[in-house]
């Protein structure tokens, strides 16, 4: 709980000194090269013609090498944003910490999160909402390997099932990869609660890729390795055991949930952009789902990893309150937010969604 509860002052000095001082320096500008994929020569043959780039809107976000980066891949390199009258500007890479300042500093316009991140940062202080939905848990009619996580152990302990890890290393903590806030941390807790391990027996420790979660695991440092969809199959080749997946976490759709977000001083002084950026999303979204081999290899060829999946999305940019009220409770109930602390007014819009 201690441990908990210092990661969200934690996220709260953040909040509070990006808001005091107005953080600006060059670090934000992350290690890559500013730009959008589709300003490559191999991408060049993607894009919807007949507009200059000039007459295009410049939307800034941070270059993204994992999977969270498929939709807005999909959108520049297909030409949806261009069909919007928007341009892609990636700014460089960023460490986890530094993206939530980059979007309040203005070096980026968007980024995105779980609605349990999104509302530790309200409540510290960040003046942001969530505008529309971007991953979900698909429903059983899916494929499951699109579904938002899956948990794998090594071969050689005899894990087969969740059942499986309550008489596991009885007495000791399990260790497992995540940070809280999450979905990492929140899926995998409410699925140890839901099936009599117990979050309490949680240990988790933080990396910075799914790569790095599944070595660590084959190594033996840690017990349990959740990764997402682009990893299914590294984690499969490495002959590691499958233990479960995000449905089991009882949530439906919103065990995946997951928003885009801008600050409120951009939402009131750009709505009309955001618009077309949620009309470009919902476009990349459905095309994604349609195309999930093309799609992973988009990500795959951007991040340099061999990716063999992709993620589910939302096919509409309606926010279902009713799929971000668990991440929330869940925060209360470990006691990381106090009781109305945060309202989901606090933190969503419903001004874009399409009726």
């Amino acid at each position: 709980m201690s441990g908990q509860r210092n990661i969200k002052l934690w996220i709260i000095g953040i909040v509070v000194v990006v808001v005091l001082i107005g953080v600006g320096v060059g670090a934000y500008l992350g290690k890559t090269k500013v730009g959008a994929p589709s300003d490559t020569a191999a991408s060049a043959q993607a894009g919807a013609g007949g507009t200059d780039d000039k007459d295009l809107i410049p939307i800034k976000t941070y270059t993204r090498k994992n999977c969270t980066s498929t939709p807005i891949l999909v959108a520049d390199q297909k030409g949806f944003f261009k069909e919007e009258g928007l341009k892609l500007v990636f700014t460089g890479e960023l460490k986890p910490t530094e993206i939530l300042p980059s979007v309040l500093n203005g070096n980026n316009d968007f980024a995105e999160q779980h609605p349990n991140a999104i509302a530790t940062f309200v409540a510290g202080g960040a003046k942001i909402k969530g505008v529309g939905r971007s991953i979900v848990e698909p429903g059983p009619e899916v494929d499951p390997k699109y579904r938002h996580m899956r948990w794998f152990v090594k071969a050689d302990t005899g894990i087969k099932t969740w059942k499986d890890l309550i008489d596991y290393k009885k007495g000791q903590k399990l260790s497992a990869n995540g940070l809280i806030p999450t979905c990492t941390t929140f899926l995998l807790s409410t699925i140890t609660d839901k099936t009599g391990i117990g979050r309490d027996r949680l240990n988790f420790v933080a990396f910075d890729t799914d790569q790095a979660a599944l070595q660590a695991l084959q190594q033996g440092n840690i017990d349990i390795a959740g990764v997402h969809p682009p990893f299914y199959k590294m984690a499969a080749d490495a002959g590691l055991t499958l233990v479960g997946d995000s449905s089991d976490a009882g949530l439906g759709t919103a065990a995946g949930i997951y928003l885009y977000y801008f600050t409120d001083d951009y939402i009131s002084k750009n709505p009309d952009t955001i618009k077309k950026f949620l009309n470009a999303m919902t476009k990349a979204q459905n095309w994604s789902n349609e195309n999930p081999d093309e799609a992973a290899q988009i990500t795959a060829d951007f991040i340099g990893a061999p990716a063999s999946g992709s993620h589910y999305y939302s096919k509409t940019t309606d926010i279902p309150e009713e799929q971000v009220q668990p991440w929330i409770d869940d925060l209360v109930n470990s006691g990381n937010l106090k009781p109305g602390e945060v309202k989901l007014s606090d933190m969503l819009t419903h001004q874009f969604e399409q009726r």
